[in-house]
């Protein structure tokens, strides 16, 4: 280092690409030597090098014979007569062994390239192409998330202080030692496949299918012990036939419970889901995270409250760019996007399933929002209430704002006709007089296909009203014209955000 040079040039020096090597056979090691190893290597992603301990290695000394800095003797002719011996010439003093090296190198290895390889395959890493999240090509490697809920790529005692290692080992069977997450570790999963509950092609969630579960059907990743923490990136891929039948359960849905993750670019496709209270197609419950481009189709079902198509109940998180076309039921608090959300946001989003709830505080988007944002959202499908608190956006709200939305689903109950709104149902926070209060602002519904002319906030408008601006104009002027396509003048506007398709919305 003293010298200015780097220091390949001063060591022998191993360029080894990443492929999972466990020893390197270093040759031409002179005799009498003492040599220092260390190993570094550098990450593709992070570009960050870390190093080994300093090891040391002596070799034996060459014969006595032989000095290593005098000058070799003569080989003898054979028969000649041996001259006078001299005296011999002196041993060099021994050199104590240098101490262990203070510096740490400075690496200027070349990026390497990396190696990903498929699961099943070779020199499978859990995480093949380095960015963090590792590879879920199968059922058997969802499944064994629950192992590892923090997503580090090591698997973790479960409550009873039992091990998951092998069922983590056995989704994951061709991963060598130390092929893991690479520096500084990875933080969740991402899907590389499309995946289908239905294993066994016919059709039909059944016992011929691997996570049957004698009828009960999936065990949602993640509860109230053992919470989900990690992020998990769909891909854009999509997951078919997800069946859970867990009537006497709460925190239903592919996730469970979800705390300060982000999960997004999953799509549900024909989900059956069946639960007690916390109830959602893709997460029953979530604390702190975020759900992004991500949908669900199929029927989700509770038996108690906080049933979502999408989300049961959602605490400080976010949701944007979602939607969901699930046909959704439960008795309180129910919504065709979320069941409840606190302190939480919904925004760019969207729901076109009916809606049903056999009690109060049901909303084609959100059935109960505190001190939640709406924003940017639309629901169409119908909404039908046995209580209080009813609406064709949202079934009750207490604080919080509704900003450019709209609702057109028919809305009806067979509960109090006076909490019930083509926008919002009820407003907590707003006296009788509520056409215009409530923190609601340039959101409308339909007073025509709603069959509602009142409403807890948000102003009535005709179809032709609504469908009649082509453009962020008139009673859309304060809309954000980058998130909708306002089509035309027989169309309402639908959204332009993401991954949403302006099409499949028109269908």
């Amino acid at each position: 280092l003293a010298a200015g040079r780097e220091w390949q040039d001063a060591f022998a020096f191993a360029d080894v690409a990443n492929l999972g090597q466990t020893a390197h056979r270093l040759t031409d090691l002179a005799p009498g030597g003492r040599y220092a190893f260390i190993v570094g290597s550098i990450n593709a992603r992070f570009g960050v090098a870390r190093w080994s301990e300093w090891a040391y290695l002596t070799l034996a000394e060459a014969p006595a014979t032989v000095c290593p800095t005098a000058t070799p003797m003569p080989t003898p002719t054979p028969g000649a007569t041996p001259g006078p011996a001299g005296t011999p010439a002196p041993m060099p003093t021994p050199v104590p062994p240098a101490p262990t090296p203070s510096l740490s190198p400075t690496l200027t290895l070349p990026t390497p390239t990396p190696h990903p390889a498929p699961a099943g395959t070779g020199n499978y890493d859990y995480d093949a192409d380095e960015d963090g999240l590792i590879e879920v090509a199968s059922l058997a490697q969802l499944d064994a998330i629950r192992a590892d809920m923090d997503g580090d790529g090591v698997s973790h005692e479960n409550g009873e202080g039992l091990s998951h290692a092998p069922a983590y080992a056995a989704a994951f069977p061709n991963a060598k030692p130390g092929m893991g997450c690479p520096y500084p570790g990875c933080t969740g999963y991402e899907l590389v496949a499309d995946l289908d509950f239905d294993t066994n092609g016919n059709g039909a969630a059944d016992a011929g299918d691997a996570y049957w579960n004698d009828g009960a059907g999936w065990v949602p990743i993640g509860d109230v012990a053992h919470k989900f923490t990690a992020d998990f990136d769909g891909n854009n891929h999509t997951i078919a036939n997800l069946y859970i039948n867990r009537v006497d359960s709460n925190y239903v849905g592919l996730f469970g419970y979800v705390s300060d993750g982000h999960i997004k670019h999953i799509g549900l496709a024909s989900a059956t889901v069946f639960g007690s209270l916390h109830v959602g197609g893709l997460v029953g419950y979530t604390s702190g995270g975020a759900i992004s481009a991500s949908y669900a189709t199929g029927n989700v079902s509770g038996s108690d409250i906080f049933i979502g198509g999408l989300i049961g109940y959602n605490i400080n998180g976010t949701i944007d760019g979602s939607y969901t076309t699930s046909t959704v039921y439960g008795r309180r608090s129910v919504g065709g996007l979320v069941g409840y959300i606190y302190n939480g946001s919904v925004r760019t989003s969207y729901a076109t399933g009916s809606v049903f709830g056999s009690g109060n505080n049901v909303g084609g988007l959100v059935g109960d929002t505190e001190v939640g944002t709406i924003s940017t959202s639309y629901a169409t499908g119908n909404v039908s209430g046995g209580g209080r608190a009813i609406g064709g956006l949202v079934g009750k709200k207490s604080g919080g704002s509704v900003t450019a939305s709209y609702a057109i689903g028919r809305v009806s109950t067979s509960g109090d006709t006076f909490y019930v709104g083509g926008l919002v149902g009820y407003d907590r926070l707003v006296d009788y007089d509520h056409d215009e209060g409530g923190n609601i602002t340039a959101s409308y519904w339909d007073t025509q296909t709603t069959g509602q002319t009142d409403s807890w906030g948000g102003i009535g408008k005709t179809t032709a009203d609504l469908q009649s601006p082509t453009g962020a104009t008139g009673i859309y002027a304060d809309w954000d014209a980058e998130h909708w396509d306002f089509g035309n003048s027989t169309q309402y506007p639908v959204l332009e955000y993401g991954d949403l398709d302006v099409a499949a919305q028109r269908r």
